[in-house]
């Protein structure tokens, strides 16, 4: 099965330090952002393996797509931020790799930040995400936003165990809201310029009705489709929507809806209509 994506592989050169804001898609869930010279990372997987000759992530699921960027090639990095431990989200090879390679920071809600020192990371590498809470990395404010979805398989449904992040950068506000459903908080934020808009039409997730109402909401200039098309999954399920089924909720939303290729780096000169 074919997801019509081709990826664009990542050089070095986006990590060097610039007098803008570069970001890019990089498959799934997860995202990829330089913001002046702070390296992000949200969700990222990004660590291939092999079953017989057949790429794998390494949470084990078939790949469509190859990763744009490994772990181990991976330069540098500020801080790399979870929203929860689904293993379309967290990857343990992937956060082990970065941690010992490059010796940076984790951002995090509380059950992922155990899985992470269950891997050796040390507590004062890993500050614990809370709702509303905001911190600063390098010229970028950091603020975490609310989640409501059933990922852990006991006592699901909790608050504050999964979360979204809004960064603003000198040059954009960029909101990756993570999985959840459209809960109330959620819609008293504001000024955002790119969304990253779920695609998934499943019961714990935005979904394409839930993401429309919270970019007209937040007020998005661009959203970025991403939660599809990166593993071969069955029909319905989480990671398997065709973008295109959300245009028609699209109707009269002044935002720009994009397919980026994981790994196409986007500027805000591309995504933000003047």
């Amino acid at each position: 099965m074919s997801s019509g994506l081709h990826t664009q592989p990542i050089s070095s050169l986006f990590f060097q330090r610039n007098d803008s804001t570069w970001f890019t898609w990089l498959g799934m869930a997860g995202v990829l952002i330089n913001a002046r010279g702070t390296i992000l990372l949200i969700d990222p997987l990004l660590t291939t393996v092999k079953s017989g000759s057949q790429p794998m992530s390494e949470s084990g699921y078939k790949l469509l797509i190859p990763t744009p960027i490994e772990a181990e090639a991976i330069p540098s990095v500020d801080l790399v931020m979870y929203t929860h431990a689904d293993d379309d989200h967290f990857g343990r090879m992937t956060a082990k790799t970065l941690a010992d390679r490059l010796g940076c920071s984790f951002l995090a809600p509380l059950p992922v930040a155990r899985l992470l020192q269950e891997e050796g990371i040390g507590a004062d590498h890993i500050t614990i995400a809370k709702d509303f809470q905001t911190l600063y990395t390098g010229q970028t404010l950091i603020q975490i936003t609310p989640a409501l979805h059933n990922w852990q398989q006991e006592n699901p449904w909790q608050r504050g165990d999964c979360c979204g992040y809004l960064v603003k950068t000198p040059d954009e506000v960029i909101w990756h809201p993570g999985d959840t459903r459209l809960i109330d908080e959620l819609l008293t934020f504001k000024g955002v310029d790119v969304l990253f808009f779920d695609v998934a039409a499943v019961d714990s997730h935005l979904g394409p009705e839930g993401s429309t109402r919270l970019a007209k909401s937040c007020g998005a200039k661009s959203m970025i489709a991403y939660h599809y098309g990166t593993f071969d999954l069955p029909p319905g399920s989480f990671g398997s929507f065709d973008p295109d089924d959300a245009r028609p909720f699209l109707n009269g939303v002044p935002a720009r809806f994009l397919r980026p290729n994981p790994g196409e780096i986007l500027a805000v000169s591309d995504v933000i209509p003047r």
